[in-house]
């Protein structure tokens, strides 16, 4: 019969947002091959925190939210109907610590990229108007928790004034509002939304004609 190709690189440690991952690349040709994980001699039993599975030609088992109960000595054992090939890797000491400092990093980083402050639309890149008329612009922001909102003009801190309306409601819409706009409105702009994880400033400019 054929023989049975079955190769295994050595168990890796790789940190996720969500835990710790300990995955190998194999290369097979063989519909039903069997994998088993154990740590520290037994069998893993498989949760909603810790899972395994096969994506292409990687073999991984996720921990999420790791503790130091997770430390220890992982096997990895493949069987391909005729033979069997372990793997092992010891999450422990250093290797643990490394990779429980490194979830910890990109736990932190993911929760600030989706709480940080944002500008969602709704500003012109640039907006014509000729004197004397109204200008009402509308932004949408986001963030968790809700953004502080300022404004900016030539790079100067605007302030809220008769003559510029800067409003901020619920947390979500900037507006900002000028009821007859005069050639000394012309300038570049900027609104700027700010919270605990992160700013971000979007940036338009007003360009006020005097009709012939």
């Amino acid at each position: 019969g054929s023989s049975i190709a079955l190769s295994a690189t050595d168990l890796k440690i790789q940190s996720t947002a969500e835990g710790i991952q300990l995955y190998s690349f194999v290369t097979y040709y063989v519909e039903d091959l069997k994998v088993n994980w154990s740590h520290n001699g037994s069998a893993i039993r498989y949760s909603d925190r810790v899972k395994t599975g096969v994506t292409g030609e990687q073999i991984w088992l996720q921990i999420n939210e790791p503790t130091p109960n997770d430390k220890g000595k992982y096997v990895m054992e493949l069987f391909d109907g005729k033979t069997g090939h372990q793997k092992t890797v010891d999450l422990s000491g250093q290797a643990y610590d490394e990779a429980y400092a490194e979830f910890q990093r990109l736990k932190q980083a993911a929760i600030a990229e989706k709480n940080r402050a944002r500008v969602l639309g709704g500003l012109p890149d640039v907006v014509t108007i000729q004197e004397g008329k109204a200008l009402n612009l509308t932004c949408n922001v986001w963030g968790d928790p809700p953004p502080e909102v300022s404004w900016l003009k030539n790079e100067k801190a605007l302030a809220q004034t008769d003559h510029c309306n800067l409003k901020f409601e619920a947390g979500r819409t900037a507006y900002f509002t000028i009821n007859g706009v005069s050639t000394a409105d012309s300038g570049k702009y900027g609104l700027v939304v700010k919270n605990k994880y992160g700013s971000e400033t979007s940036d338009f400019t007003v360009s006020v004609f005097i009709p012939e």
